[in-house]
């Protein structure tokens, strides 16, 4: 009995210690204090001309899918020939969207 108790003791000494966090609390972010992300006052990729999958290849150019890090709508965006893309993407009336979004580079 007394060698439960003294388990059933140091049991609940244990887990009162280990639930208490020693950091501090992160302050909540001040309204106005957004980080700022690289490019956001550059002008975006919506200022490139706007065609069709369909277009872009009947143009001799190639799509090239964003693999998902933003990268073909930044401005400064280079294809892989080294030339800038020839328009962005849009999908064609009723058809599918690119989620991550679509460029044409010139092949």
């Amino acid at each position: 009995m007394q060698r439960s108790l003294s388990t059933l003791l140091f049991c609940s000494l244990a887990l009162a210690a280990c639930s208490k966090s020693g950091a501090p609390a992160e302050a909540p972010a001040e309204p106005g204090d957004s980080p700022v992300l690289p490019g956001a006052d550059e002008p975006s990729s919506a200022e490139r001309p706007s065609l069709t999958a369909e277009e872009c290849t009947d143009g001799g150019g190639e799509v090239i899918g964003d693999i998902g890090d933003g990268a073909i709508h930044r401005p400064d965006y280079l294809c892989a020939s080294g030339a800038k893309p020839t328009g962005s993407i849009r999908a064609p009336e009723g058809g599918p969207i690119a989620i991550e979004g679509q460029v044409c580079c010139p092949k």
